[in-house]
């Protein structure tokens, strides 16, 4: 043997050799298809709707993720510049305040599609979900910061602003038929700014995406492994980046959560959130802390985590099954129930908390 190595050596150095550049030509083909099956990507941050917003974009061309990334700032400031009442100029605010009682106020024909899908979610939901809470939640003026319970007074000539019946639609426009009613996008502008959003990007070539607005999340495509997105959920009684689980959630979904931990105040232990029951005009007490929806249809998913947060536990969960969505519901005594869709894709991560089967 000793005698056959010495005799052929430069032969096996040799093939020795060419075996090593196949095996590294081999990996760096590998590697290579590997690094190419996941795109580029770069995240932007910016501001809309009252808060962060955070755009990833999945594509290997740099110019088409920076061109896109102002693309989806400017759909996302022009869509909250007009159904925000608190800007002076947009569509709502001017509605709210020039309209005459019984007369026609022309609206956008957008703008008239999303209160009739307002209006529909607020008869199937018996009233959980209102287009015209506006009064209340600004004399709570919780999102502003305040932290003063309202006088009962005051509450109850609010709530008296707050009839939807008070309200017509018109092919045109919208009526109101006695003064100081307001109409608000509040609970659906998150939402529809995502549809806006996945649609936009359907015009583009990049490839994935995750769009944070807010509460709610918009997911595009991929990002080129074929896997689904993990979209956190937040911890309602953790810090700020504290995530109770991971759902996976393919592209082309809206994921949007409503929570009593997002805008509130204390006193004498109790907590006074921003989600407003529209039928005692107090922050709802369904026995939720929060509710996440997932759906294709950001502007439904962003009005039921709401409405099914207000309704609480057993009828939210009926409604979410009927509206074909999915959905987790966590319970202020830290329980989770999660529709059977989604069951096998959600993670628990945070302590403390159980899932119910």
């Amino acid at each position: 043997m000793i005698k056959f190595l010495a005799k052929y050596r430069h032969l096996i150095t040799a093939l020795i050799v060419i075996v090593m550049i196949g095996a590294v030509v081999f990996l760096a083909r590998k590697t290579k298809n590997l690094r190419m099956s996941a795109y580029d990507s770069q995240s932007y941050s910016g501001q809309a709707f009252g808060t962060s917003i955070k755009k990833t974009l999945f594509c290997d061309d740099e110019q088409e993720r920076n061109k896109v990334a102002v693309q989806l700032d400017n759909v996302l400031k022009d869509f909250d510049d007009r159904i925000s009442y608190r800007n002076p100029e947009s569509e709502i605010a001017f509605c709210n305040r020039n309209y005459a009682v019984d007369g026609l106020t022309r609206l956008s024909p957008d703008i008239i599609s999303y209160l009739e899908r307002e209006f529909n979610i607020y008869e199937e939901t018996n009233g959980a979900f209102s287009p015209c809470i506006l009064p209340v939640t600004e004399l709570w003026g919780i999102e502003d910061g305040k932290t003063e319970i309202p006088e009962e007074k005051d509450l109850q000539d609010a709530l008296e602003h707050t009839d939807v019946s008070e309200i017509s639609l018109d092919k045109d426009g919208v009526i109101f038929h006695e003064s100081g009613m307001e109409i608000d996008f509040g609970a659906v502008g998150k939402g529809a700014a995502a549809d806006l959003v996945l649609d936009n990007l359907s015009h583009t070539n990049i490839k994935g995406a995750v769009i944070s607005i807010g509460g709610t999340i918009a997911v595009y495509g991929d990002k080129g492994t074929g896997k689904m997105w993990h979209i956190g959920i937040q911890d309602p009684r953790g810090a700020m980046d504290d995530v109770l689980g991971v759902v996976d959630v393919s592209g082309f979904n809206v994921v949007s959560t409503s929570g009593d931990y997002e805008k509130y105040f204390e006193m004498d232990g109790k907590r006074y959130h921003h989600i407003i029951d529209p039928k005692t005009g107090y922050p709802s007490e369904s026995g939720l802390m929060s509710v996440t929806i997932i759906s294709p249809d950001g502007f439904l998913s962003d009005a039921m985590s709401t409405a099914c947060f207000v309704m609480g536990l057993s009828d939210g969960m009926a409604y979410a099954e009927e509206k074909n969505v999915e959905a987790i519901f966590v319970t202020t005594d830290k329980k989770i129930y999660i529709t059977d869709g989604i069951r096998k894709k959600f993670v628990l991560k945070a302590d403390g908390y159980s899932l119910v089967k």
